[in-house]
């Protein structure tokens, strides 16, 4: 009896230990940018969602014309915000230095961020305020994960800082970042 136990433990922990070894190669790299794609329910999706730039709880209006999108912004980056605007990112800057925006890329009405994967280095950003209409250059995209908090730092420059999820791998996000012109 005592032999089948301590080969039942054995098992089951080299059982834990594979599944540990697995979910951690897995999940401890980087995506590809190059291999993420815009899922299919919203390849040719386009957003002309706008509300008064003037009402109390609007941030802004985003506008990429290369994606379709032209969405509302507003405060919060919680579920219920998401799932009809885009969200600012809470205690980032609102309208100088590096404002970080969230949006969903998939399996909601208004998945905003649903093509951001498509965009490139030196695409257009346009984001309307109450205060001024800036344009914003995208200088990087890449990967992150969800704990790299380092993309969110206020700059000296004007910046869209933009997150998304990544299909599949929970731990990871897509950032596309875009510096304002200066004329």
């Amino acid at each position: 009896m005592k032999k089948r136990v301590t080969i039942c433990i054995c098992i089951s922990l080299i059982i834990v230990g594979y599944l540990l070894y697995v979910f951690y190669n897995n999940n401890s790299k980087l995506v590809n940018i190059n291999e993420i794609e815009t899922d299919s329910d919203y390849v040719d999706v386009t957003y002309e969602v706008e509300e008064d730039i003037l009402e109390e709880d609007v941030l802004g209006i985003l506008t990429i014309d290369k994606i379709g999108l032209k969405a509302t912004v507003k405060e919060g980056s919680d579920n219920t915000t998401l799932k009809n605007y885009i969200g600012h990112i809470e205690n980032t800057a609102i309208y100088d230095g590096n404002i970080a925006l969230a949006g969903h890329n998939r399996g909601n009405k208004y998945s905003y961020f649903a093509r951001l994967n498509e965009l490139e280095e030196g695409d257009i950003v346009v984001y309307k305020t109450k205060f001024y209409t800036r344009q914003y250059k995208v200088n990087s995209i890449k990967a992150i994960f969800e704990t790299d908090l380092s993309v969110l730092e206020n700059t000296e420059a004007n910046k869209i800082t933009m997150i998304t999820c990544i299909a599949n791998k929970k731990n990871q996000r897509l950032c596309v970042q875009a510096t304002e012109i200066m004329e």
